[in-house]
């Protein structure tokens, strides 16, 4: 895809464009987890338990959160998936169901 823009020099962008925020969230990822509690996050998600992701940026999180299900890919999370979490609604993590 080409593009010209007020007269600069022709723009080419590659087909299909990359996804910044998944390389976004697994680089944060790696960064924050090292890799034997990166495969115990990935065990404890396929068997369905509850993973909390705690942090200090709100993005930060969200990002994280958001990698762990794209690496379960090709399985899919049925449960409850809540990236953010606001404090008056803390009491869910102590609910039965996983998150």
């Amino acid at each position: 895809m080409d593009l010209k823009v007020m007269g600069f020099k022709t723009v080419s962008l590659p087909l299909p464009l990359p996804e910044v925020s998944g390389q976004y969230g697994l680089a944060t990822l790696f960064l924050g987890i090292k890799d034997s509690g990166l495969l115990i996050l990935l065990k404890l998600l396929l068997l369905e338990r509850s993973v909390l992701v705690v942090g200090d940026k709100s993005e930060a999180v969200t990002a994280c959160a958001t990698a762990l299900l794209e690496l379960l890919d090709p399985y899919k999370w049925a449960s409850a998936f809540m990236p953010l979490l606001p404090r008056e609604m803390l009491d869910f993590v102590s609910s039965p169901v996983p998150f």
